[in-house]
């Protein structure tokens, strides 16, 4: 901005009236510690320093008050550096054309570094504004997520229980079928809330996880009798030998990753397609396994399978969000375990999950990372 311009806004602006003279306050009294620095280390050099306290003191300088203040701070710290340090002293002017010369190229050089001053202050403030814009939307999205997960899931709870109830207290067939077909919705509208709260949980880095040691064998077991009346778990073979080491992992979130890959085989996998849940162990992991007989994924498609709202071209005529695969990477990265899926077009997926074998204490490198 012209300089003519700035002071018209200086007059005009009573808060930058007071403003001015305090930067130009700072300006001075940046340049007097420069120079009085300069004068403390004389007694111990032997001859004055110029360049150190200089460079910081326009950084200083620029920082607080803007670059056309580390500029003034500059010329002030240049004319004092020649009028008390430079011979003949108390005086301006030098005998010397070399110490000139150099006075010279200090004075070009404040000038280049109260600009970059300047420049990097200016940058701070538009990566701290633009930080607290995205923290503050964070926040919203979580605030949001919380008023959905207490208004939403309450009456889902009541759809689901009297639904249940009505399922086993019915002598209709119909309407026990009816009421059986409105659990499992409800039981799929829960799911994806709960993959869309985790995601955003994660993404946020406030999702806590109560990791324990977990038997896979038995905990599988457990979870297919749960599933039979959300899902047709009876077309599900599972393969999960005893004896597996233990997996340190947070149950519930262990969960909902089985659960999201066997709805998704459910899903995508019509009757009769064969779905196989497999868990061994490979090296110092654990890995589970979810195979379909299913259409496929294109090789095109894979590589972006678990990005956030991706959907494979073969399967967008079905409902969905496109958060399950994406919030189960999530999770599963969150245990230190890796995921990635195998497939071809009219022979099926397998979807691939290992985590750690053991607790944390037993696998080398683990608590240090």
């Amino acid at each position: 901005m012209p300089l003519i311009s700035r002071a018209r806004l200086w007059l005009e602006d009573p808060r930058a009236a007071v403003r001015v003279p305090l930067r130009l306050m700072v300006s001075v009294v940046a340049a007097a510690a420069a120079l009085a620095a300069v004068g403390a280390l004389v007694p111990v050099l032997g001859h004055p320093v110029f360049f150190p306290a200089f460079v910081g003191i326009i950084f200083v300088s620029a920082e607080l008050a803007g670059a056309y203040y580390g500029m003034i701070t500059m010329a002030l710290f240049g004319i004092g550096y020649d009028f008390f340090f430079q011979e003949p002293r108390f005086s301006f002017g030098s005998e010397n054309p070399t110490e000139v010369r150099l006075l010279l190229a200090y004075v070009i050089a404040g000038f280049i570094l109260a600009r970059i001053g300047g420049a990097l202050r200016k940058a701070y403030r538009r990566v701290r504004d633009e930080h607290r814009a995205v923290t503050t939307l964070y926040e919203q999205r979580e605030d949001l997520l919380r008023t959905l997960t207490h208004d939403i899931r309450s009456p889902l709870t009541v759809i689901t229980v009297n639904a249940e109830l009505l399922a086993n207290r019915s002598k209709d067939p119909r309407v026990a079928r009816r009421a059986r077909d409105i659990e499992k919705s409800a039981a799929r509208v829960a799911d994806m809330l709960g993959d869309l709260i985790d995601m955003t949980h994660l993404e946020s880095g406030h999702l806590p996880l109560d990791r324990k040691p977990l038997d896979v064998a038995a905990f599988v077991r457990e979870l297919r009798s749960r599933l039979e009346s959300t899902l047709p778990i009876d077309r599900v073979t599972f393969d999960v030998p005893d004896g597996l080491p233990p997996t340190d992992v947070d149950a519930g979130r262990f969960e909902r990753i089985l659960v999201n890959l066997l709805s998704n085989a459910l899903k995508y996998a019509p009757p009769p397609a064969p779905i196989v849940l497999r868990a061994a162990v490979q090296g110092r992991e654990v890995v589970v396994s979810v195979a379909d007989g299913g259409p496929g994924i294109s090789q095109q498609d894979l590589p972006r399978l678990f990005e956030k709202y991706f959907r494979a071209s073969s399967t967008r005529e079905k409902e969905g969000l496109g958060i399950g695969l994406y919030a189960t990477r999530l999770l599963v990265q969150a245990h230190g375990g890796r995921i990635w899926a195998d497939s071809a077009i009219g022979k099926g997926t397998t979807f691939y999950v290992a985590l750690p074998a053991g607790p944390p204490e037993e696998r080398p490198g683990e608590a240090s990372a």
